[in-house]
C-alpha cells in the first residue's frame, strides 16, 4: 500500500490585514491538508472568526522583523510530510493541492519540487517536468509559492537567510533564489513539474521596477552566489536588459548591483559553506 502524505501550507502574513487575507486564502477543510499561518507586527488583533477554532489551522504571531524570519517561523512549526511555500494573496483549489501531495506521493527519492503559478506576470518555464541540477534552465527561476519541501529529507533542514528578504538590513529580496542555490550546492534531489499549483493576482517582485537601493543590491549578490567567477560581465548586461525593460536605471543598477557583488564575494559566507550545526 503506497503512503499517504500531508500537506503544510505555510503562510506568512503581517499586519491586522494580513489575517484577513489569509482567511481568503484557506479553502474550507480537505483531508491530509494543513495550515501553518506565521503572523508579524499582529498589533494583538483578534483572529478572524473563519479561522478560529479550526483544526487544520495553525496560527503563530511572531514579533521578530523579516520576511525570512517569517518563513522560518512557519518552517519550524510545520509537522506535514510536504511544507508548501505561500504568500497570503494566493488562490487554491483542492485538486490543485492534490496535485502537491500526487508529485511527492510518485517521487519518493525527491526532496524539493518546483511547480508552476498563474497570474499577471511572464515567467519562462521549462517545457516538460526535469531534474533541477547545479544550472538553471535558461532563463528559468523559482518564486517562493512555487516552492515544496519534503520535510523528512535533507530539504527538511532548509532555512531562509535572514540576510535576504523584504525588511533585511541588509539585501532586501532574493530569500528564493538562495534557498533555491542552496539546496543545489548542496546536491539535493530537485524535479521541476510544469503543473500550476496556484493563482497569484498580482505582480510578483521579480516583474517590478527596481529602484532601491537594497533591491539593487540583492540582484547583484544573487548574481555573484549564482556565478562566481562571470559575475563582473553579467551585471553590466542584466542592468542593460532591465534598463531596456524600463525596470532599472542603467548606471544606478550597475553600480548598486556591484556593490552588492562585492559585498557576497568578500563579505559574506553562503549557507552551503557554512559548517553544519
Amino acid at each position: 500500500m503506497s503512503v499517504q502524505l500531508t500537506l503544510d501550507i505555510l503562510i506568512a502574513t503581517h499586519t491586522p490585514a494580513g489575517i484577513l487575507r489569509v482567511a481568503d486564502v484557506v479553502l474550507p477543510p480537505i483531508d491530509r491538508v494543513r495550515y501553518i499561518v506565521s503572523w508579524q507586527s499582529h498589533g494583538d488583533a483578534p483572529i478572524p472568526p473563519s479561522l478560529a477554532g479550526r483544526p487544520d489551522v495553525e496560527i503563530h504571531r511572531f514579533d521578530a522583523i523579516g520576511q525570512s524570519h517569517n518563513r522560518n517561523n512557519a518552517l519550524a512549526h510545520a509537522g506535514g510530510d510536504i511544507q508548501l511555500i505561500a504568500d497570503d494573496d494566493l488562490i487554491y483549489t483542492p485538486e490543485r493541492l492534490q496535485s502537491v501531495i500526487h508529485a511527492f506521493e510518485t517521487h519518493p527519492q525527491m526532496e524539493m519540487a518546483l511547480f508552476r503559478y498563474d497570474g499577471p506576470d511572464t515567467k519562462t518555464y521549462p517545457a516538460a517536468e526535469c531534474p533541477i541540477g547545479q544550472t538553471l534552465p535558461k532563463g528559468y527561476y523559482a518564486s517562493n509559492i512555487e516552492i515544496a519541501i519534503r520535510r523528512s529529507s535533507r530539504a527538511g533542514a532548509l532555512r531562509y537567510d535572514p540576510d535576504f528578504g523584504i525588511a533585511s538590513p541588509r539585501w532586501s529580496l532574493g530569500e528564493d533564489a538562495i534557498l533555491l542555490l542552496t539546496a543545489r550546492r548542496l546536491g539535493l534531489n530537485i524535479r521541476f513539474f510544469p503543473i500550476t499549483i496556484t493563482t497569484h493576482p498580482g505582480h510578483s517582485t521579480g516583474t517590478r521596477p527596481m529602484s532601491a537601493t537594497g533591491d539593487l543590491r540583492a540582484t547583484g549578490a544573487c548574481i555573484s552566489l549564482e556565478h562566481p567567477c562571470s559575475w563582473p560581465l553579467r551585471i553590466p548586461l542584466k542592468a542593460w536588459r532591465e534598463w531596456r525593460r524600463g525596470r532599472m536605471a542603467l548606471l544606478r543598477g550597475i553600480t548598486q548591483m556591484t556593490l552588492g557583488a562585492l559585498d557576497a564575494t568578500f563579505r559574506y559566507t553562503p549557507p552551503w559553506k557554512r559548517p553544519t550545526p
